[in-house]
């Protein structure tokens, strides 16, 4: 606990320091406290603060609940956005206190969760630069939301079990590009992430890294062609249970031409090979195979259409992705949607698609999404990942609203073995009202389900209330 109270008090006064560092002369122009738009000048530094008291049933779902937990959370969050006319730089910082009472741990009082994000973007007459850098401590035990998933752009097992402990975020990334006028342009760009888990137990929570090397050349051959050449480098490490290294590395080529003002086609093909090595066999192998992609994109009158194939090709092999789509813009919302097939390395077909839906009122809203994809795990296993979501928002009056949600996501393997099928499925209703101008009050209860391989089906049942407000410290 003492290194937890030291590691956020250490980020603390960093965020204080670059505030300092940050802050331009005071009677600049000020953007909005929630969010900097427009191209004006100025700074913008708000402070939120939350208290929430809460009560599950069964906070660990399991079969047979282990007792109830019931727990007090206080989160204080700093946001400062500082922007020019052509710079837009973005500082966030966060951290709760936690007490909880559960039937494991007993009573218990923490600091906890710290997040520190950091964004920096400017732009000139012919060049741009973008980068961002971000730390996340996430408690698994209490942080169980089917929203904040898919960090990595997959969704696996790592994502949805529920297992005590603590996981640690780092991402880094830069982009920049220069010639954007010009008839030779080019791209650089720099991603890395890691993830770390402590105190966990399942095998498949295990600490990984990446980092992304991507170099693109672009060349404008006239007002409607484009050509450009691409190499990206892609290296993976992971302590699983084979000790993974894994070197990506893709060279391809391709063209984007603009066959009317509203019709635009993009093609490329390549070359992609990986070098994997499993250092607890020990193994080693390469593989070699062909990238390729087509897409077609129309702009219409209500929305817009667009049909794309692709093959793709992993540690697994090759896999090729076929989708056509379409866009609407309704009078009171938007819709869109998409379907298709992928083919994967071992032959098997699977559906794929989504779908999204907004429908709005003078006094309510509704939201509906849906997406079925498959592509491969961090531990090389070809996985089908399918979330879905409905929410419904009523505005009672200017001071209170209701909120109905439902979130549901399933992750099974793709493979020709078994699927180990894996579903969680979350239930949310709330009321919010405005007890004063600052303060906003809100109580609400959650229905969570589980159902794993080995466990089987497990829900648990949870109410709160909560007390929050944002403070606007500058201007």
């Amino acid at each position: 606990m003492d290194k937890t109270r030291n590691r956020l008090s250490f980020i603390l006064v960093g965020g204080a320091a670059c505030i300092t560092a940050f802050a331009p002369a005071i009677g600049q122009q000020t953007p909005a406290a929630r969010g900097a738009t427009g191209t004006g000048s100025g700074l913008s530094v708000t402070l939120d603060y939350l208290t929430t008291l809460r009560y599950d049933d069964n906070l660990a779902l399991r079969k047979s609940s282990l007792g109830s937990t019931s727990r007090w959370e206080n989160r204080l969050g700093l946001g400062v956005v500082s922007q020019t006319p052509d710079s837009l730089l973005t500082f966030n910082l966060s951290g709760l206190h936690r007490f909880s009472d559960s039937p494991i741990i007993g009573s218990d009082s923490e600091f906890n969760e710290p997040r520190v994000r950091l964004a920096y973007s400017r732009n000139s007459a012919n060049s741009q630069i973008a980068g961002q850098a971000e730390y996340r401590e996430t408690d698994l035990t209490f942080n169980q939301s089917l929203t904040d998933i898919n960090q990595d752009g997959v969704i696996d097992a790592a994502d949805i079990i529920i297992d005590p402990g603590t996981r640690v975020t780092t991402r880094a990334g830069v982009t920049w590009q220069v010639g954007i006028n010009d008839p030779l342009g080019f791209v650089l760009s720099y991603n890395h992430s890691k993830r770390e888990f402590r105190g966990t137990t399942d095998p498949n929570l295990f600490d990984s890294q990446s980092d992304r090397y991507s170099l693109a050349t672009l060349l404008r051959i006239s007002p409607v062609l484009q050509g450009n050449v691409t190499l990206s480098y892609i290296d993976y490490s992971a302590n699983d249970a084979a000790l993974t290294d894994r070197q990506t590395t893709t060279l391809s080529t391709g063209i984007t031409y603009n066959v009317s003002p509203v019709t635009t086609i993009n093609a490329s093909i390549g070359v992609s090979q990986v070098d994997e090595t499993l250092r607890a066999i020990p193994s080693n192998t390469v593989d070699e195979g062909f990238v390729a992609s087509f897409s077609w994109a129309k702009t219409l009158a209500n929305g817009a259409a667009n049909f794309v194939v692709d093959q793709t090709f992993g540690t697994n092999g090759d896999r090729t992705n076929v989708q056509a789509g379409r866009s609407y813009v309704l009078p009171r919302g938007t819709f869109d949607f998409s379907f298709g097939v992928t083919q994967g390395p071992f032959g098997k077909t699977t559906p794929i698609g989504s779908l999204n839906y907004t429908h709005k009122l003078p006094s309510s809203q509704f939201t509906a999404a849906l997406q079925r994809r498959v592509s491969t795990s961090t531990q090389s296993v070809e996985t089908q990942q399918t979330q879905a979501s409905l929410g419904y928002d009523y505005f009672i009056n200017s001071v209170s609203s209701a909120s109905l949600g439902v979130n549901y996501l399933e992750q099974a393997n793709d493979g020709t073995g078994p699927s180990n099928r894996r579903q969680r499925a979350n239930l949310n209703a709330s009321y919010t009202h405005a007890l004063t101008k600052d303060w906003d009050m809100t109580v609400g209860y959650q229905h969570r389900f589980a159902n794993d391989p080995a466990p089987g089906s497990a829900s648990g049942n949870s109410i709160f209330v909560s007390l929050g407000r944002q403070f606007v410290l500058k201007p």
